[in-house]
Protein backbone atom coordinates (compact mmCIF):
# COMPACT_ATOMS: atom_id res chain seq x y z
CA UNK A 1 0.00 0.00 0.00
CA UNK A 2 2.59 2.60 0.85
CA UNK A 3 5.30 1.49 -2.54
CA UNK A 4 1.53 2.16 -4.12
CA UNK A 5 1.41 5.17 -2.97
CA UNK A 6 4.88 7.08 -3.21
CA UNK A 7 4.98 5.44 -7.06
CA UNK A 8 1.17 7.50 -7.24
CA UNK A 9 2.73 10.86 -5.92
CA UNK A 10 6.01 10.38 -7.97
CA UNK A 11 3.89 10.00 -11.01
CA UNK A 12 2.20 12.79 -10.26
CA UNK A 13 5.34 15.14 -9.04
CA UNK A 14 7.24 13.98 -12.06
CA UNK A 15 4.76 14.15 -14.52
CA UNK A 16 4.41 17.76 -16.55
CA UNK A 17 1.23 19.51 -15.72
CA UNK A 18 -0.77 20.89 -18.68
CA UNK A 19 0.06 24.14 -18.22
CA UNK A 20 4.22 23.05 -18.91
CA UNK A 21 3.00 20.68 -22.00
CA UNK A 22 3.92 22.90 -25.17
CA UNK A 23 1.15 24.18 -26.50
CA UNK A 24 -0.90 22.65 -29.50
CA UNK A 25 -0.24 24.18 -33.06
CA UNK A 26 -2.66 27.39 -33.28
CA UNK A 27 -4.40 27.10 -36.79
CA UNK A 28 -5.02 31.29 -36.32
CA UNK A 29 -2.35 33.93 -34.35
CA UNK A 30 -3.86 36.82 -33.41
CA UNK A 31 -2.36 39.32 -31.54
CA UNK A 32 -3.33 38.35 -27.99
CA UNK A 33 -1.98 35.08 -28.85
CA UNK A 34 1.13 34.80 -26.33
CA UNK A 35 4.77 34.88 -28.47
CA UNK A 36 6.42 32.24 -26.59
CA UNK A 37 3.16 29.78 -26.91
CA UNK A 38 3.63 30.35 -30.60
CA UNK A 39 7.57 30.04 -30.17
CA UNK A 40 7.00 26.57 -28.17
CA UNK A 41 4.21 25.49 -30.77
CA UNK A 42 6.31 25.93 -33.87
CA UNK A 43 9.11 24.17 -32.38
CA UNK A 44 7.35 21.32 -30.28
CA UNK A 45 3.88 20.18 -31.84
CA UNK A 46 3.33 21.97 -35.38
CA UNK A 47 3.42 19.54 -38.16
CA UNK A 48 4.65 21.21 -41.81
CA UNK A 49 1.43 21.08 -42.70
CA UNK A 50 0.08 23.07 -39.51
CA UNK A 51 3.36 25.48 -40.09
CA UNK A 52 2.34 25.96 -44.18
CA UNK A 53 -1.18 26.95 -43.18
CA UNK A 54 -0.20 29.46 -40.88
CA UNK A 55 2.04 30.68 -43.43
CA UNK A 56 -0.41 30.95 -46.36
CA UNK A 57 -2.90 32.66 -43.64
CA UNK A 58 -0.51 35.16 -42.34
CA UNK A 59 0.14 38.67 -44.53
CA UNK A 60 3.84 39.80 -44.96
CA UNK A 61 3.66 42.50 -42.33
CA UNK A 62 5.90 45.26 -42.06
CA UNK A 63 9.57 44.62 -42.79
CA UNK A 64 11.09 44.24 -39.23
CA UNK A 65 14.18 46.17 -37.58
CA UNK A 66 16.39 45.17 -35.00
CA UNK A 67 17.16 42.47 -33.22
CA UNK A 68 15.34 39.34 -33.41
CA UNK A 69 15.35 36.22 -31.62
CA UNK A 70 15.20 32.68 -33.64
CA UNK A 71 14.70 28.90 -34.50
CA UNK A 72 14.60 26.85 -36.78
CA UNK A 73 14.02 23.36 -37.82
CA UNK A 74 14.41 21.09 -41.39
CA UNK A 75 11.26 20.82 -43.34
CA UNK A 76 9.18 18.34 -42.03
CA UNK A 77 7.60 17.34 -38.10
CA UNK A 78 8.84 18.81 -35.22
CA UNK A 79 12.20 17.54 -34.72
CA UNK A 80 13.78 18.60 -30.89
CA UNK A 81 17.33 17.16 -31.89
CA UNK A 82 17.54 19.19 -35.19
CA UNK A 83 16.23 22.04 -33.57
CA UNK A 84 18.55 22.13 -30.63
CA UNK A 85 21.91 21.43 -33.04
CA UNK A 86 20.58 24.17 -35.19
CA UNK A 87 19.67 26.85 -32.44
CA UNK A 88 23.95 25.90 -31.44
CA UNK A 89 24.90 27.71 -34.39
CA UNK A 90 21.90 30.04 -34.94
CA UNK A 91 20.43 32.25 -33.25
CA UNK A 92 18.18 34.54 -35.39
CA UNK A 93 18.33 38.10 -37.82
CA UNK A 94 19.58 41.47 -37.27
CA UNK A 95 17.26 43.69 -39.70
CA UNK A 96 18.70 47.08 -40.51
CA UNK A 97 16.80 48.99 -43.57
CA UNK A 98 16.87 46.97 -46.44
CA UNK A 99 19.18 44.45 -45.68
CA UNK A 100 19.88 42.06 -42.48
CA UNK A 101 22.99 40.12 -40.89
CA UNK A 102 22.51 36.38 -39.07
CA UNK A 103 23.06 36.13 -35.48
CA UNK A 104 25.82 33.00 -36.13
CA UNK A 105 28.35 31.46 -33.39
CA UNK A 106 28.27 34.35 -31.36
CA UNK A 107 28.51 36.89 -34.10
CA UNK A 108 27.06 38.26 -37.24
CA UNK A 109 27.31 36.95 -40.55
CA UNK A 110 25.87 36.13 -43.94
CA UNK A 111 24.16 39.62 -45.34
CA UNK A 112 21.34 39.45 -46.92
CA UNK A 113 19.07 41.80 -48.92
CA UNK A 114 15.50 42.51 -47.06
CA UNK A 115 12.51 43.91 -49.53
CA UNK A 116 9.10 42.52 -50.29
CA UNK A 117 8.36 40.33 -53.25
CA UNK A 118 6.00 37.09 -54.38
CA UNK A 119 6.39 33.93 -52.42
CA UNK A 120 7.55 31.33 -54.17
CA UNK A 121 4.89 28.75 -52.82
CA UNK A 122 2.04 30.79 -53.60
CA UNK A 123 2.68 33.73 -55.25
CA UNK A 124 1.48 35.86 -52.35
CA UNK A 125 3.19 38.72 -50.42
CA UNK A 126 6.57 38.00 -48.68
CA UNK A 127 9.23 39.95 -47.45
CA UNK A 128 12.20 38.56 -49.05
CA UNK A 129 15.48 38.25 -47.92
CA UNK A 130 17.98 37.23 -50.47
CA UNK A 131 21.37 36.28 -50.06
CA UNK A 132 23.07 37.23 -53.17
CA UNK A 133 25.17 39.76 -51.32
CA UNK A 134 26.88 37.24 -49.48
CA UNK A 135 28.05 35.45 -52.38
CA UNK A 136 25.18 33.13 -52.08
CA UNK A 137 23.23 33.88 -55.09
CA UNK A 138 20.70 29.95 -54.48
CA UNK A 139 19.89 31.24 -51.54
CA UNK A 140 16.84 32.60 -50.09
CA UNK A 141 14.23 33.17 -47.28
CA UNK A 142 10.42 33.86 -47.27
CA UNK A 143 8.87 35.10 -44.19
CA UNK A 144 5.48 36.48 -43.30
CA UNK A 145 4.46 38.34 -40.33
CA UNK A 146 1.52 36.46 -37.67
CA UNK A 147 -0.86 38.52 -35.52
CA UNK A 148 1.21 38.37 -32.69
CA UNK A 149 4.34 39.81 -34.15
CA UNK A 150 6.11 36.27 -34.48
CA UNK A 151 7.43 36.16 -38.91
CA UNK A 152 7.25 32.83 -39.59
CA UNK A 153 9.00 31.71 -42.86
CA UNK A 154 10.82 29.03 -45.00
CA UNK A 155 14.54 29.22 -46.40
CA UNK A 156 15.42 28.06 -50.06
CA UNK A 157 18.06 26.86 -51.93
CA UNK A 158 16.73 27.40 -55.43
CA UNK A 159 13.53 26.31 -55.65
CA UNK A 160 13.74 23.63 -52.73
CA UNK A 161 12.94 24.63 -48.90
CA UNK A 162 14.95 23.26 -46.80
CA UNK A 163 14.31 24.98 -43.53
CA UNK A 164 11.63 26.37 -41.20
CA UNK A 165 12.45 29.60 -39.26
CA UNK A 166 10.29 31.69 -37.02
CA UNK A 167 11.73 35.17 -35.87
CA UNK A 168 10.29 37.39 -32.54
CA UNK A 169 11.60 40.18 -30.64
Amino acid sequence: MVAAGCAATIALVAAPAPADAAPRCPSTVTAATSKAATVSALRNTCSQAGVDRLFRAAQAGALPVGVYNGQARPIGGPNSGASSAIGGVWAGKRFYRGWLTNRVLGGEALPANVYYGRSALDGKRVIRIDYARSGLGGLHDEIRRLGNGVYLGYGFDGPRRIVTFWVWR
